[in-house]
């Protein structure tokens, strides 16, 4: 998928068309959002929860809404400073020509990523390892189970993939991109998306991934279709695990 450094497919640029938060404004709110929700409140939960949960299902949703109520407020936050509405100032729309976000999550998935591992693997063997990089996603699988299972699909494909996106695409892609031009918000909010899981042996998979629903967003304007896409990568990823587990 080829893009230009300046332009959507439609000849205008992104930051152009398109209203967006100030870079350091948007890096405060989400530093304040994520900071307060994961880190103060996700750490209280994750002290008061069972031994035996861990960091289960029940200790992960808890910790996800957490998070993601602090990271909500922090945009709506930014709407507010702003005087612009949520849908505009994030991009937040659909159409169903967003629906080839599917088979675009499915490819990144199964095939680009697993390419991008396997040079490292060649390098690193047991860095990156696939064990290693399947250890988070398999604690949490063998951690579920019955309606638990329900409950981290909701987690993973649906919840994650539209905060996720409205934050780190329709926040801070867009206004990285009013800053930086549009190729160089894209690769600037990838390399953050990878880095803020946390998971040095995950940063190449996930700063790829990001590439991925960064051009999504790149090439509509909304976050219709890097939506989507993250739902379905994030989909096949744990669907893959809980059938083939």
């Amino acid at each position: 998928m080829s893009i230009d450094a300046s332009s959507n497919s439609a000849g205008v640029s992104l930051s152009e068309r398109s209203p967006s938060v100030p870079l350091g404004q948007a890096l405060a709110l989400w530093s304040l959002g994520w900071s307060v929700g994961g880190i103060v409140f996700g750490g209280v939960i994750y002290a008061l929860s069972s031994t035996e949960d861990g960091t289960g299902t029940l200790t992960l949703t808890a910790m996800a809404v957490a998070s993601w109520t602090c990271l909500l407020v922090a945009l709506w936050t930014a709407c507010r400073m702003q005087a612009v509405d949520f849908r505009t100032l994030f991009g937040l729309s659909f159409r169903w020509i967003d629906l080839i976000g599917i088979p675009v999550g499915v490819l990144a998935q199964m095939i680009v990523v697993p390419v991008i591992y396997l040079p490292l693997r060649a390098i690193w063997p047991s860095t990156f390892d696939s064990s290693a990089l399947e250890e988070t996603a398999k604690d949490l699988v063998d951690s579920a189970g019955g309606w638990k299972t329900v409950l981290l699909v909701l987690v993973v494909v649906v919840g994650a993939p539209l905060v996720e996106e409205l934050v780190y695409r329709g926040l801070l892609q867009r206004s990285a991109s009013a800053r930086l031009g549009a190729v160089g918000g894209l690769f600037a909010a990838s390399i953050f998306f990878g880095l803020i899981h946390l998971r040095p042996v995950e940063l190449p998979g996930l700063a790829v991934a990001g590439l991925v629903f960064g051009i999504m967003l790149l090439r509509t304007g909304r976050l219709g279709a890097s939506i989507i896409t993250h739902a379905s990568f994030n989909a096949t990823g744990i669907f893959a695990l809980l059938l083939f587990n």
